[in-house]
């Protein structure tokens, strides 16, 4: 199924007789929403707070299995000026079923666990940054040159065990084809050798919003690093859990991960 939707941009403004809003009505699970005030000073997502930049921008996900209504409101001074609801349109998955791999890909014993453990601590670090930048306005790009083998949200089926919802897009490709930057931001993860995702790179995009990208059989970036959009920061693998060349691009805001292919469609 395709869908036209992209990054949902949106831009709250006001006018002196009347509260005037452009919110989307409706928005699809794994969305990603992007928006800027033009009054007010705090933006609540049902009751939790959002980071508002210096030009007042904002940005938050639409899980993968949110069933809303998300509660949007706005204040200024402490003072609600609007309350508005975005319903949620559900999606249904795809279920993958991936045979072959190595026992120990699929259940770990207690000396690989420990690696997975610290791995993910690692991750989890750079999953977790909140930096001021706000390069996740710009428009996405997709990373690499190859055919989509994995879509997001797909339920896993590992050796006939099922596991974890898929969080990115696979797209399969020769080894060594170029890896590039989806957006501008900052290496906040830059990894050779990580159990699942191998070669791994994380970029911040700010306000919580990250890009992933692994399998890489070439990492050619570092930590804190500056990048931007477009420029070559590794090469496509099959490192980790893998059962080809191909690069596994997933976006997240905090834990929360969104469907890439919404950020690139047209």
């Amino acid at each position: 199924m395709k869908f036209k939707l992209a990054i949902i941009f949106i831009i709250i403004f006001f006018t002196k007789n009347s509260l005037s809003q452009v919110l989307p009505e409706t928005t699809l699970q794994g969305s990603l929403i992007v928006g800027q005030l033009s009054q007010g000073d705090q933006i609540t997502l049902n009751g939790n707070k959002l980071k508002l930049s210096k030009n007042k921008y904002f940005v938050f996900a639409v899980g993968r299995d949110e069933l809303g209504p998300l509660n949007i409101a706005i204040f200024e001074n402490k003072k609600l000026l609007s309350l508005n609801q975005i319903k949620i349109i559900t999606r249904e998955y795809d279920i993958q079923k991936i045979n072959g791999l190595p026992e120990k890909m699929v259940t770990p014993d207690e000396e690989i666990l420990k690696k997975i453990i610290a791995d993910n601590k690692i991750i989890s670090k750079a999953k977790l940054l909140d930096l001021d930048n706000v390069f996740f306005k710009k428009k996405f790009l997709i990373p690499t040159n190859g055919v989509i083998s994995g879509v997001f949200g797909s339920q896993r089926i590992l050796n006939e065990k099922p596991k974890s919802p898929h969080r990115g897009l696979d797209i399969a490709a020769p080894k060594g084809e170029l890896v590039y930057a989806t957006n501008d931001g900052i290496i906040t993860l830059a990894e050779d050798n990580l159990y699942y995702t191998g070669g791994t790179i994380i970029i911040d995009h700010g306000h919580g919003v990250k890009s992933i990208y692994a399998h890489l059989s070439a990492v050619d970036v570092v930590n804190q690093q500056r990048i931007k959009k477009g420029e070559m920061i590794g090469k496509v693998g099959s490192t980790g859990r893998s059962t080809g060349p191909h690069l596994h691009w997933g976006v997240m805001w905090f834990n929360e991960y969104v469907d890439p292919q919404l950020l690139i469609s047209q």
